[in-house]
């Protein structure tokens, strides 16, 4: 066999060809085990849920068993199948092995809200364990969620603890989103094993989404892995599908921003920016939601001293107090900043704008008048609980303890800050 061959071979079976000889296991290669197993939330989360996986290119097809969660042992005269829909793909990255994967995706329809399920990953022979997973009931009992700052960076050995940290603070999370920058170098499939290795289980049993941030970009071209490995609502505007989004879940309407497409929306007359403006309007309008939260990565306003966004405000802000919207959360600044504000002299609505981070990467926050509470050099994560009338924020440090928090009321119709 020449040295080619062995070094295809050696990719194809998940190791780095050195010299002659297949010597070092690549700990990023997929196998015909399942991996990367991940829960996307779908539109309307209250009956569906989406599900996406990895395998080598040698399993032919994936498939996805469930089930409602049983007392004991699985039960497999009740068990539904589906097949999912599968892309083989090559990621490359600078002068790193190619990865050779399969990424396989399908969304479990027809679920009854309220209910616990179970599933399972593989191919009819290679399988996952079996993984929980529960849907919110469709009465407007109270719900806890999780968001998270940039990740970004050491992500196995140092995000991990605050992700883990927020799981076992909030166990019985509806969902986790992220305001960008998951990874640091985009198409990096190393970083991505490490952000699945920080998430373990944890990503395949509560729904993730996820905002992109401008790591999660090569200048303009998104990492390939995002659609690829994430199942996100694909209702934005065309050209930014599972980017630009919103969800309905029970009495919240979510709105993802991607404010980091077309190079940090730096084009106020791209289409980016444009189509994303035109969506928003839309998307604001039509909405009987009681409560209305917006992420997107840049910062309407900044912690950091040197950074601004103007023209984010200039663009989005009219819509953003038009039309009511709570609470706006982000990321990119790698710090704490907490307040209401407005570029317009006579706001008929403030929300509450926050930016936060999750990874060890700290900037300092600087002196801003926007700011009611902020913070450095300090990894956090957020709880957010919604309940009719009500909204109560608290934000985390890695080891637990409580940073800051307000809540949010609804009287007639109208929001009010307790702080």
């Amino acid at each position: 066999m020449n040295s080619f061959v062995k070094s295809t071979v050696c990719l194809v079976t998940g190791f780095l060809f050195v010299g002659s000889n297949c010597l070092i296991a690549q700990s990023n290669a997929a196998s015909s085990s399942p991996d990367r197993i991940i829960l996307n939330l779908t539109a309307t989360g209250t009956n569906s849920v989406a599900v996406s996986w990895r395998t080598d290119t040698l399993v032919e097809k994936g498939i996805c068993e469930w089930q409602l969660s049983p007392q004991g042992p699985v039960d497999s005269e009740n068990t539904r199948q589906v097949v999912a829909n599968t892309q083989q793909l090559v990621y490359t990255y600078s002068n790193e092995p190619a990865i050779h994967a399969k990424q396989h995706s399908c969304t479990l329809k027809d679920l009854a809200p309220g209910k616990s399920y179970i599933y399972r990953v593989g191919d009819g022979t290679n399988y996952s364990e079996w993984l929980e997973f529960s849907l919110p009931a469709e009465d407007q009992e109270a719900f806890s969620f999780l968001y998270f700052g940039d990740p970004q960076t050491s992500l196995k050995s140092q995000w991990s603890r605050v992700v883990r940290r927020a799981y076992q603070q909030v166990p019985r999370a509806a969902f986790m989103i992220y305001a960008g920058d998951l990874i640091n170098r985009a198409g990096k499939d190393r970083e991505w094993q490490e952000w699945f290795e920080a998430g373990r289980f944890i990503f395949s049993s509560t729904p993730q989404l996820m905002t992109p941030g401008n790591h999660d970009y090569d200048y303009r071209t998104l990492d390939p892995h995002w659609r690829a490995q994430f199942e996100l609502p694909k209702n934005g505007p065309k050209g930014l599908e599972e980017t630009c989004f919103f969800i309905d879940y029970k009495n919240l309407r979510l709105i993802s921003i991607d404010s980091a497409a077309g190079d940090e929306l730096d084009d106020e007359n791209g289409w980016e920016m444009q189509s994303q403006v035109a969506w928003l309007d839309s998307v604001l309008a039509n909405t009987e939601s009681e409560w209305i939260i917006l992420t997107t990565h840049l910062p309407f306003y900044s912690p950091k001293a040197s950074r601004d966004n103007a023209s984010l405000r200039k663009h989005f802000q009219p819509l953003i107090e038009k039309y009511g919207v709570d609470l706006v959360l982000s990321g990119h600044d790698h710090s704490y900043g907490r307040g209401m504000a407005s570029d317009s002299s006579n706001p008929l609505h403030q929300p509450v704008y926050v930016v936060s981070v999750s990874g060890p990467k700290m900037y300092e926050a600087g002196d801003k008048d926007w700011m009611k509470r902020k913070g450095s050099k300090v990894q956090l994560f957020q709880k957010i609980t919604i309940a009719p009338g009500k909204l109560n924020f608290e934000a985390y440090t890695a080891n637990g303890e409580l940073f800051d928090h307000f809540q949010l009321r609804k009287v007639d119709g109208q929001t009010e800050l307790l702080d």
